[in-house]
């Protein structure tokens, strides 16, 4: 690739392709300048290290992935919710490795990060509370959707490890009705039941959402 092609953005894309393909473990300087067909040297002077790149990608996913405009939607908070959680579950099945970048603080919250989070704490200010606890309930949002994400995509993100042992958690075991150990007494009343929307990330991301709605909402009424 010619310098003159050789650009910052077209750098950080090639990047994002490669991370999506093999994760970041596997990402290096060199396997970007291979995949674009140039020298190693060249590409360190549009993007000067690795933890730049990854800032750089970081924040590239969340400029591909805003969420709508909410100018004349007649959205409650609640609402802004579920439509960040649609656009992030989404954002981290075809890129599961910002799951940790995002997870960084000197890669996280760039400048278009911070424009999603605004969006939604205004969203939460309808419930009358001041910026910094609508902060708050944003990152607590944040974290729950990543963490259901991050089982979801855990297998992809693992591939190729598999150590051919059973697949089934243990606890998968229990509601099967077949535990490799004791039961717990506490756990009792689920073995044997089948009720596999335990362990159904979409209905946990609903559920559990849906619980921390009411409680934001019953914080600020308080």
């Amino acid at each position: 690739m010619t310098e003159a092609k050789l650009t910052r953005a077209a750098i950080v894309d090639t990047a994002i392709t490669l991370a999506d393909e093999s994760g970041l473990e596997s990402l290096s300087m060199r396997r970007i300048a291979d995949r674009m067909n140039s020298g190693a040297m060249s590409l360190y002077r549009h993007i000067p290290n690795k933890d730049t790149l990854l800032a750089a990608m970081t924040d590239e996913v969340s400029r591909r992935n805003p969420y709508p405009p909410a100018e004349d939607q007649d959205w409650t908070w609640r609402d802004r919710v579920h439509i960040a959680a649609e656009v992030d579950w989404r954002l981290y099945q075809e890129h599961p490795w910002v799951l940790f970048t995002f997870a960084v603080p000197r890669y996280n919250f760039g400048e278009h990060s911070l424009v999603v989070l605004s969006w939604l704490v205004e969203g939460f200010a309808e419930l009358g509370v001041d910026t910094r606890e609508a902060t708050r309930m944003s990152l607590s949002v944040w974290s729950y959707i990543a963490g259901v994400a991050l089982q979801e995509v855990s297998a992809r993100l693992l591939q190729g490890r598999d150590s051919g042992a059973d697949e089934r958690s243990g606890l998968t075991a229990v509601l099967d009705g077949d535990p490799r150990w004791p039961v717990p007494p506490a756990l009792a009343d689920l073995e044997g039941s089948g009720d596999t929307s335990l362990l159904d990330p979409e209905h946990l991301l609903e559920t559990g959402l849906a619980a921390l709605c009411d409680g934001f909402e019953a914080r600020a009424a308080r």
